[in-house]
Formats: C-alpha cells, sequence, structure tokens
C-alpha cells in the first residue's frame, strides 16, 4: 500500500514533470489515456515504476551536449487508476481538468471488448474532442 505521504511526492512529480493524453494504439486504431512522468534522474522513475508499474522508455539525446532522458508510462485502464488516486494531491488546473474528463467519461465510453456500438464510437469521438479542445 501507497502511504498519502508518497502519493503527495509523486503527485507534485505529475504536476511538475508529467503529462496525460491520449494516445492512439496500433492495434486497435482507437485512443487511450496514458500517464508519463519525463526526467534525467532514472532513479526517480524507478521508483515510481516499483510503486504502480509502467515501463520506462530511454530516449537518446539528440545533440552531443544534451544528456539521456527517460520516460516512465503508464496506460490504459493501469492510466486511469494512478490518476484516479493522485487526483487530491494535485495542484495544476489544467491537469486536474483533463483527468476529471477522463475519470468522468473514459469507461462509459469504451467497452472492455473493444467492439464499439456507432452510439458507443461516437461518445468516444466527442470525448477525444473535448479533451484535445482543453488549455
Amino acid at each position: 500500500m501507497i502511504d498519502k505521504n508518497e502519493l503527495a511526492y509523486t503527485a507534485g512529480l505529475f504536476d511538475g514533470e508529467g503529462s496525460i493524453s491520449l494516445v492512439r494504439s496500433k492495434k486497435t486504431r482507437t485512443h487511450s489515456p496514458q500517464v508519463s512522468i519525463a526526467s534525467n534522474d532514472r532513479e526517480v522513475l524507478d521508483w515510481c515504476q516499483e510503486r504502480f508499474g509502467g515501463s520506462i522508455v530511454t530516449k537518446q539525446p539528440r545533440l552531443p551536449t544534451h544528456s539521456v532522458s527517460y520516460d516512465w508510462r503508464l496506460t490504459d485502464r493501469r492510466a486511469l487508476s494512478f490518476l484516479e488516486i493522485i487526483r487530491p494531491y494535485l495542484v495544476i488546473k489544467r491537469k486536474i481538468r483533463r483527468i476529471d474528463l477522463l475519470l468522468n467519461n473514459y469507461l462509459d465510453c469504451t467497452p472492455r471488448n473493444g467492439r464499439y456500438t456507432e452510439e458507443l464510437a461516437e461518445k468516444k469521438q466527442n470525448l477525444v474532442e473535448t479533451f484535445f479542445s482543453l488549455p
């Protein structure tokens, strides 16, 4: 079990260095949530991975003067679960608006079996458009 101090710390990391997006799966071509935290410090991302799961991607520097950086990522329902438990500790309003939109609407328009009715497909498209229109 993760204690409140660790959740608050993680929320601070996410507020400062994190992002939330809807990414398209290569398999299904539908949008699903992805959260990530970027850092040059692999240790802090290893800490996140130990507590919440997910994967860490190494990003090679583009210029010789840049250093290697890392992204910790969670997708789909694991991303939603993560957002739900850190939500009370977040401060940045822009991220809170996007998180609330996903937590309140994503599962209602996403069938577990991946088979969309016309109605669900329309609801999902509206969610995606609303998500990307938020400032």
